[in-house]
């Protein structure tokens, strides 16, 4: 019996549509959002790679030089930059406007306190559980993923560097943010707090 050869097939991604499958996944989960309540849990991990991925295309040189930390011991191993510190760069005007239609992050009060949230409260919390019983109010989590959903906005398509999207990623990228942020300010989650907030003014 002729013994059949198997044709080899590759997953393959690059810094780009890593960062747009993590943003792609984000979509998906917040579409479940309101008929699965753990659906929540992965929008914030899908979100947290969305925003470091795009972070890091947004702020890297054409080396990759600053994007990499070199550890001292051993062999040298080299790792990824943090998140904090992707964004500390993103956020510095001499750096970001080197190119041509390069402009830094500029974060509002609201997306600061979101993103300390989405990483320090929320993200860290899923990925290193701590066997324990942990409870979240969700409430707050829309109002949370819109504000990290405009800065990975800015962070792939307003601002420019080495971004190596094509128009179809682009509209893509426009198209979830548009999608996913007109869905959450439906929500019932949503519309909870806006009317909690209008009786607490008028009262």
């Amino acid at each position: 019996m002729k013994k059949q050869k198997i044709r080899e097939k590759w997953l393959r991604f690059t810094a780009e549509t890593n960062a747009l499958d993590f943003l792609e996944r984000a979509g998906k989960f917040i579409l479940q959002t309101e008929s699965d309540i753990k659906a929540w849990k992965w929008v914030i991990l899908s979100l947290h790679g969305a925003l470091y991925g795009f972070a890091i295309c947004a702020c890297r040189s054409t080396d990759y030089g600053n994007i990499i930390h070199r550890t001292k011991k051993g062999m040298g191993i080299e790792r990824l930059i943090t998140l904090d510190k992707a964004l500390s760069i993103c956020q510095d005007r001499k750096w970001m406007g080197t190119l041509y239609g390069g402009k830094p992050l500029e974060l509002t009060v609201s997306q600061d306190y979101s993103i300390k949230i989405l990483k320090q409260s929320l993200r860290n919390n899923f990925e290193h559980y701590i066997p324990k019983g942990w409870s979240i109010e969700i409430h707050w989590l829309p109002s949370i993923t819109i504000d990290i959903l405009d800065v990975i906005r800015f962070l792939s398509v307003e601002t420019f560097r080495y971004q190596h999207l094509n128009q179809s990623q682009r509209r893509r990228i426009k198209s979830i943010i548009f999608r996913s942020k007109r869905l959450l300010k439906k929500s019932a989650l949503y519309q909870e707090i806006l009317l909690a907030e209008e009786s607490t003014t008028s009262a």
